[in-house]
Parts: C-alpha cells; structure tokens; sequence
C-alpha cells in the first residue's frame, strides 16, 4: 500500500496586480507553474526539482518532485578485486498526484525523500514560489495540510455547550468556500493586505449546525479550527482543536493515477461535506 496525504495550494492574488500582467485564475497559475519544471538550490548543495508531468485531463494529473545529491557508493572492483568508495549522484523522489480545480493535492509520503509529506510540502511551495509566473504577479502561495475534522466535529456535537468558535481564514483562492465565512473574509484578507487571519466568536451556546459547517469548509481550504466547549452540564468548559494530520488515502502499489485521484476526490469531498 502507498499512502497519499492531502494538501491544498493556494495562489492568493494582491489587490493589485502588476501592471502588464494578465489576471489568471488560481488552476492556471498552478499549470503555468508546473508546467516551469521549477528547481532550486539549497545552502547544503542538494537541490530541488519538480518534473515528470502527465496530465489526466486537462486540470488534473500528476508530477513528481525530488532532490539530487552527491552521495558515496560503496562499490566492488573486479579488476584490482577491491571495494572502493565513489561518489554518485543520488536522485530519490515522489508522486504528487493534483485536481488543479480546487487547488488539491496527494503527496504520497517517501521516507527516503523526506521524514514526512508536510516537508515535502514545504519545499513545493519554495518550488512554485521560484517559477516566473510567481515572481511575475506577485502572487502569494500556500500548501497548507488538509486536516481530518472528524474528531473535532464529533466533540462540538457531543457537547452541552458551545462557549467560544475560533478559524483561521486566508486570501481568496479556493472556489469551493463557504459563504458564509470563509468566502466573504477571504476577500477582507485581500482588500486589507493579509495572507492570513483569525476570527473568533463568544457566546453562552453558539450554534452547532453553523460551527460544524465553518469547521468543515476551514478544513477543506486548508485552514484550522478551535473551540471551547463544556462537555456536559455541568462540566468545566475545555478547550478542543482540530488536529493538523492530514487526511490520508491508502491505495495499492498498481493503482493507476486516475484511481488514486477518484479516492482522493471521495475523501475530499467526505471532509467538505
């Protein structure tokens, strides 16, 4: 089995653009960006490169990401009948598999890449922030884990009552944001000058129907949510969060790209609700 982890990217535009830069969408920035086959230099010498694209259709597909390095190869020598000591490069990499739509990746995890997905996350985003299109709009980009909410979901709707509701909100990118928050803030984000932002409610009971939505809608743009609520009448209020593991999906070695992206579009759309 192999397990893909999901992300969300996010191209967040500036309230103003560049003068002679054309306004793209969020999915075409993503395609220009891959399509750069972006790479970057660390201060360790290893280096970073984004390739092998294959596109499924024409918004999804997948790329593979990876690092090349000098390492020693301990290798035998039939002519002098010695084992010697040589450096060759080292190229280990992984599969991104990507719905450019809504922003959604699967990285499937490698640990002789990288101890864990959230660091190959990280460096795609210093990737796409290195690719012409990035630095020529000015745009701001974020690959943010997409937690599983469900444990949280079940604490707001096991509770008594709901005293404090806290999300995180970003820029304008996700077309699927609810509107009710993460729509509208998104926008105040942008028009204010924010990448990112906090809203937090009080009451003696909020709604649960309206903080399980939000709950669900801030961890399908990627974003997190918190609350304080009292367990059962009673009970001193506590306080709950919604974890930052992301939402895994386990497929078969063989599966084709088409299969995993289908899983991965189910499990997306079980956390969005």
């Amino acid at each position: 089995m192999r397990e893909y982890h999901l992300y969300r990217t996010k191209f967040i535009k500036p309230v103003q653009l560049p003068l002679f830069f054309k306004n793209k969408s969020p999915m075409e920035l993503f395609l220009e960006s891959i399509q750069d086959r972006p790479e970057y230099t660390l201060s360790s010498g290893s280096e970073w490169h984004l390739g092998n694209i294959k596109m499924l259709d024409e918004f999804s597909g997948s790329f593979a990401v990876g690092r090349t390095t000098k390492t020693t190869v301990e290798k035998f020598d039939k002519e002098t009948g010695d084992f010697v000591d040589e450096l060759d490069d080292s190229g280990p990499y992984t599969i991104v598999v990507f719905d450019s739509q809504i922003g959604l990746l699967g990285i499937a995890r490698k640990s002789k890449l990288a101890p864990n997905a959230s660091s190959i996350a990280r460096r795609i985003k210093d990737l796409l922030l290195t690719t012409k299109v990035a630095i020529s709009s000015g745009v701001g980009i974020r690959v943010d884990v997409i937690p599983d909410p469900e444990g949280f979901l079940d604490k707001l709707r096991d509770a008594y009552a709901i005293k404090k509701f806290r999300a995180t909100f970003t820029g304008p990118n996700p077309i699927d944001a609810d509107e009710l928050f993460q729509k509208p803030l998104s926008v105040y984000a942008q028009n204010i000058g924010a990448s990112s932002g906090t809203l937090e409610v009080v009451g003696e009971a909020l709604n649960e129907e309206v903080a399980e939505s939000v709950a669900k809608s801030t961890a399908a743009t990627g974003n997190t949510a918190s609350a304080r609520v009292v367990p059962k009448s009673g009970a001193k209020a506590k306080n709950i969060r919604m974890k930052g593991d992301a939402v895994v999906v386990a497929v078969d070695d063989d599966a084709t790209r088409a299969q995993i992206l289908r899983q991965m579009r189910t499990e997306y759309m079980r956390v969005r609700g």
